[in-house]
This record gives C-alpha cells, sequence and structure tokens, in this order.
C-alpha cells in the first residue's frame, strides 16, 4: 500500500496528505429567558458571505484549541459573553452549508440568565430575539436553530432547563409559563401544580410579609406575584373602595431541591405533564 502524503522537512505542517481537507468552525445556540419570552442570542456578520446578514456567534477553530474551547472564545469575542458552560449539539456538515469552501460546524447550546451583549470582532451588532420573531438566518443556522429547540424539548423532561433559566427563587405560574413556551402546548393551572409538587424536588422559599391592601389590576401572564387585587371604579367614594377591596396576597416563591432533583434522577424520573 503506497503512501497517501508526502513528508516536507521543516515545514509547518511537515505531513501533507494528498486528500483534501476540510475546515472546522464552532456555533453557539445561546438561549435566555426574559419578559415571558424564549429569546436566543444573534449576531450581525460584518463580512461575506452573507454581510449584513444575523448569525449564531462563531467561527473558525484554531489548531491549538479543543471545539469546545473555540465555541468559548468566539462567544466572548463577538458578544461579550462569557459562558460558564455549554454542551454539545452536534455535527453540521452539508457539503454546501459554506460558499466559501468545505466547511464542517460542530455546534453548541446553552441556556444563561437574562445578559447585556456587544458585538465584537467580526460581529458588527449581538442582540438577544425571541424564537417568536426571528429574522432570517446566515448559513444553515435555522437548521441548527431547529435542532437545539428540539433538543431543550427532550431534555426538558430530563434536566433542570426550566430552573436554570428563572431566578434563584420564582412562581409555579413563572415555570408553567416557560414549559408551555419550550413545548409548545398549554397546561391546566392546577394539574401542572400537582404535578410538580408532587415530584418533591421544589421547596417552598421564605414567605414576603403580606402587603395589607392593593389598588390594582393586573392580568395574567404578568399576573406572577399577585394572585388578586381590587381596582377601585371611577369616582367611587373612600368608603365604598375600603368596603370592596380585600387584602392583597402574595404568591409562593419556590427553589429548586437539587438534592431531590438528583434522587430523581438517579431513580430514572421525568417531567411528565
Amino acid at each position: 500500500m503506497g503512501k497517501n502524503y508526502t513528508f516536507v522537512r521543516g515545514a509547518a505542517f511537515p505531513y501533507q496528505y494528498k486528500y483534501e481537507h476540510p475546515a472546522v468552525t464552532t456555533d453557539c445556540v445561546i438561549f435566555t429567558y426574559e419578559d415571558w419570552k424564549l429569546k436566543v442570542l444573534l449576531v450581525r456578520r460584518g463580512g461575506e458571505p452573507f454581510k449584513g446578514e444575523w448569525a449564531l456567534p462563531g467561527g473558525f477553530l484554531r489548531n491549538d484549541e479543543t471545539a469546545k474551547e473555540g465555541a468559548l472564545r468566539e462567544l466572548r469575542e463577538e458578544t461579550g459573553l462569557a459562558a460558564s458552560a455549554i454542551g454539545e449539539l452536534g455535527v453540521f456538515s452539508d457539503p454546501d452549508r459554506d460558499p466559501r469552501e468545505r466547511v464542517i460546524t460542530i455546534a453548541y447550546y446553552a441556556l444563561v440568565k437574562p445578559a447585556d451583549v456587544i458585538g465584537g470582532d467580526d460581529a458588527d451588532e449581538a442582540a438577544w430575539f425571541s424564537i417568536d420573531d426571528l429574522p432570517p438566518l446566515a448559513f444553515d443556522h435555522a437548521d441548527i436553530l431547529k435542532a437545539a429547540l428540539d433538543r431543550l424539548k427532550k431534555d426538558i423532561h430530563f434536566e433542570p432547563i426550566g430552573f436554570e433559566l428563572l431566578d434563584d427563587e420564582f412562581t409555579i405560574p413563572d415555570l408553567q409559563r416557560l414549559y408551555e413556551i419550550i413545548l409548545g402546548v398549554k397546561f391546566d393551572r392546577r394539574n401542572f401544580q400537582r404535578k410538580i409538587l408532587s415530584t418533591g424536588i421544589l421547596e417552598e422559599a421564605p414567605k414576603e410579609e403580606e402587603e395589607p391592601m392593593l389598588e390594582c389590576s393586573v392580568a395574567p401572564p404578568m399576573m406572577d406575584r399577585i394572585d388578586y387585587c381590587y381596582m377601585p371604579e371611577e369616582g367611587a367614594s373612600t368608603e365604598s373602595v375600603k368596603a370592596k377591596r380585600r387584602p392583597g396576597r402574595i404568591a409562593s416563591l419556590f427553589r429548586l431541591n437539587k438534592a431531590k432533583y438528583e434522587e430523581m434522577k438517579e431513580e430514572g424520573g421525568k417531567f411528565e405533564f
């Protein structure tokens, strides 16, 4: 069997193979949850191809770094966001996915709390977009984003995805709304609460002091912490307001019980609604 390479002593890459070498890039799908919306981080490209169009943060892999290191570096350089952890989503290798040359990309995804971002390096701009209101995406990034959303829908049954996107303390309506957005379904409020509490993975946070009187009316989905209140009619007397007004009540706040959650995972449990 003949050699399939030429050895050039002193060259930067002495083993020169006759086979074509595809380039390798990394791309990041970064989700956050803000204003009752699931959002994804995009950058506006500053150079060709697809100059001026929106894309996922990413770029070419350097020879001295792993794919994960390259993904974190590109994310930081293009958006200013330093993610603490990212998971591998998959490899995307359609021969025609990049008009420049044969490029294989390794995609990663992460869930982060809302954060300010700014375009840098070869990205003119960085911004959060609701997944329900996305611009056209460059390359095959629409396919990569779809794969990430499909992964979210699977992982949410086994991983604490909802809890990673919410504040450390949250209400059950907060959690329900997030699950509905990710899964694209509507849950019965009482049924959702009963099932999530039956898992034992939530613990109630210390209650805040009750507010004695409320004179507001808040409609879902913004009614996350106020269970009910009273809006006086125009021209109503002080006496009639006091007669009709009911004490305000603060909804219970919960935290993830990590020990119970790990126990549930070890026993093979999953969230079913």
